[in-house]
């Protein structure tokens, strides 16, 4: 799925074809599979070894989708296809399905004159709601919101995963602080010992 994604992207960005380099490593029973795509000059890794080939090179067209959809429409011509092609829709689908919770649910709106209908549309994944831009059509007006509720949970993602470190460091920090306090007044303690057997 990943991997025609990618290649229609390319298609209709009139960027040459992605190519892929694969590592293979472990025996000939068990192979494990690393895969690298290259999309207009630019490289993306799949994250992890898959038990298969087709595995990885799919594992890193998803990376390189995810990577230019973060991008934003505005940022770049692969980001303004990506979001014509909806691919932000199947992203935030199995974002949902990966963490265990409810499919998004998409609420359009229609509004304006007959002739020039405006919608307007929501998404509520996860609990939150995201509001994309207005479209010309129902399709697009999903896709933009797609795209605003995608780019906002990965940002949320990457701040919890940056909170995370930062409070394990600050911890770790802290215990470092703790263990050197007590050495030096283990050094001072040994010192006066010293001191006293002196006299």
């Amino acid at each position: 799925m990943y991997k025609n994604q990618l290649q229609e992207l390319a298609q209709r960005s009139c960027f040459n074809l992605p190519s892929y380099f694969c590592i293979r490593e472990g025996p000939d029973h068990a192979p494990r599979f690393k895969a690298i795509v290259t999309f207009n000059g630019e490289t993306f890794e799949s994250p992890k070894f898959c038990t298969t080939l087709r595995q990885a090179e799919h594992a890193a067209a998803e990376v390189a989708l995810s990577t230019l959809s973060r991008r934003g429409p505005s940022q770049s011509l692969a980001a303004r296809i990506l979001d014509e092609t909806g691919v932000c829709k199947n992203l935030l689908q199995e974002m949902a399905q990966r963490a265990g919770v409810p499919l998004p649910i998409y609420t359009t709106t229609r509004s304006g004159p007959g002739h020039m209908p405006v919608f307007t549309c929501s998404v509520e994944v996860a609990g939150m709601t995201f509001q994309g831009e207005a479209a010309k059509s129902k399709k697009q007006a999903e896709k933009n919101a797609a795209m605003v509720a995608w780019s906002s949970l990965k940002q949320r993602m990457f701040m919890h995963i940056a909170h995370v470190i930062f409070t394990a460091m600050y911890q770790i920090l802290g215990l470092l602080e703790v263990s050197l306090v007590q050495h030096h007044e283990a050094l001072k303690m040994k010192e006066v010992m010293n001191k006293s057997k002196l006299l």
